[in-house]
């Protein structure tokens, strides 16, 4: 009985010392390796870019002011024509004979009122009949500019210098008057298309200059202007932003590719943000933290930080909590405690 009571007593004691070693102090006192990285200013917060898409300039759907049989369509689609070029012409027959019939009816109405003028001069003809006459008079000469508007309306010219986009009509077919036929995109200037947040909306203005890379040319970029900024959010909660740019290459350089746009932060106060990798932060009582690292005893301690945006490499912006050059714990950050003591892992070594 004695032996049972004792060997009872021996493995209590045991678990008493297991217990006491795992202490907050005991584990204090255990040396943690870890990463450390001094807090720097990433050199993309005085930039921020965005995925864009390139568009046209100008864009115009062109159609007959009169009806008729299309004649002769000149232009086929990519095609590019110059501003007053006649891209198509209607069957003119028709045309031409009323114009030729309204001139006649014009030239006799003016010749009967020259006449009756002449004899209204002399009192020999009544005023209420000269009126009457004048009125036939003009309603021919209406009729006779609108017949000739009319044969000159046949040929549809191209409103501005571009590609044809779109051929809606083919020869021999009938259109009704202001049935689009062709549509016309103006490519010599291009418009870069994207959206942003409304935490940046604020700092865009139109005039503000960008530059634009294309992704099928990363290395290289043009020169941009803002053309436009939104005034209110689309159904996705972001901001529609347009830059115009000069056509580097119009053979290569097509609506619908995609860029990347570049915008220069001048916000005051702005070039100064740090950021920290998005691992060294750990929460506590829903704050955002970082371990600061003290080269002069080897222990960490934590920081309260208020955040800001993430950018580009996975980091995040700091608005404040921590100054540049701090040392911060980038890696194990979970299994530390305050004043834990620790030891930086050289380049060479890894958690």
């Amino acid at each position: 009985m004695r032996t049972v009571l004792l060997s009872l007593t021996i493995v209590g004691l045991i678990f008493l010392s297991i217990g006491c070693s795992n202490t907050p102090e005991d584990q204090k006192k255990e040396i943690r390796y870890v990463k450390v990285e001094k807090v720097d200013i990433p050199h993309s917060t005085n930039e921020r870019s965005f995925n864009a898409t390139i568009e046209e300039n100008q864009q115009s759907s062109v159609a007959f002011r009169v009806g008729g049989q299309v004649h002769h369509l000149y232009y086929a689609e990519g095609d590019y024509v110059k501003k007053g070029q006649v891209l198509a012409v209607l069957d003119k027959r028709d045309f031409k004979t009323r114009l030729l019939a309204a001139e006649a009816q014009y030239k006799q109405t003016k010749s009967e009122f020259e006449r009756y003028s002449q004899l209204y001069e002399q009192g020999k003809f009544p005023k209420n009949s000269l009126d009457k006459l004048e009125a036939g008079f003009l309603a021919s000469k209406s009729n006779w500019k609108s017949a000739a508007n009319a044969l000159t309306d046949t040929e549809l010219k191209a409103p501005f210098s571009g590609y044809i986009h779109q051929k809606l009509i083919d020869n021999h077919e009938t259109v009704a008057p202001g049935e689009p036929a062709l549509v016309i995109i103006e490519t010599n200037t291009l418009e870069v298309n994207f959206s942003v947040a409304e935490s940046i909306i604020n700092q865009l203005h139109e005039g503000q200059q960008a530059m634009v890379s294309l992704n099928h040319q990363v290395t290289q970029r043009y020169p941009a202007t803002i053309k436009s900024v939104a005034q209110k959010a689309g159904d996705d909660g972001l901001f529609n932003v347009q830059l115009r740019m000069q056509n580097p290459d119009p053979r290569t350089v097509k609506p619908g590719m995609t860029a990347r746009a570049f915008i220069h932060n001048t916000e005051t106060g702005h070039s100064t943000t740090v950021s920290v990798p998005a691992e060294a932060l750990f929460f506590k009582d829903g704050k955002a933290n970082v371990w600061i690292y003290n080269e002069q005893n080897h222990t960490v301690s934590a920081c309260q930080v208020n955040t800001g945006e993430v950018i580009e490499n996975g980091h995040v912006q700091i608005i404040n909590g921590i100054q540049e050059k701090d040392l911060i714990i980038v890696a194990g950050v979970h299994s530390l405690m305050e004043g834990q003591q620790v030891k930086p892992l050289s380049k060479n070594h890894s958690l």
